[in-house]
């Protein structure tokens, strides 16, 4: 795992690409780049239910110090969790883009900002309240 593979999508351009990679590497590189970031995708929906559920369960059924403390490291993991998906699958876009250039995929696979990863119940908060938000912290 500590090996640097160099494929397609590092070469710098098209060009190089064409000179550098045999047959169809480049196009077999894309479809495992996008199947890479739709399983990434599952992974944050994923990651993003279990979140809320083990919100809604602390808030319900968690009470004292030891219970919170563990209730708190388990969403911390699902955290750790969901940040790992989240970069997975923008670095799989990204080396999509650097493949296939922009096109109709685009639709299907978007650009993924910070502000898209909440779950179902969050809030999204208007520019006002984030910054209020950050006033306050």
């Amino acid at each position: 795992e500590k090996i640097k593979l160099f494929l397609p999508s590092d070469c710098g351009t098209q060009s190089a690409r064409i000179r550098a990679c045999v047959g169809e590497l480049p196009e077999v590189e894309a479809q495992l780049r996008e199947a890479e970031a739709l399983d990434a995708l599952q992974g944050l929906r994923d990651g993003l239910r279990a979140r809320t559920a083990t919100s809604r369960f602390k808030a319900q059924n968690i009470t004292g110090q030891v219970r919170n403390t563990r209730a708190g490291g388990v969403l911390r993991q699902i955290d750790i969790r969901i940040h790992t998906r989240k970069i997975r699958y923008r670095l799989a876009r990204d080396a999509l883009l650097r493949l296939r250039g922009h096109g109709d995929w685009e639709g299907k696979l978007r650009e993924l900002k910070d502000a898209d990863v909440r779950g179902l119940s969050e809030k999204v908060l208007s520019k006002e309240e984030a910054k209020e938000r950050e006033r306050l912290r």
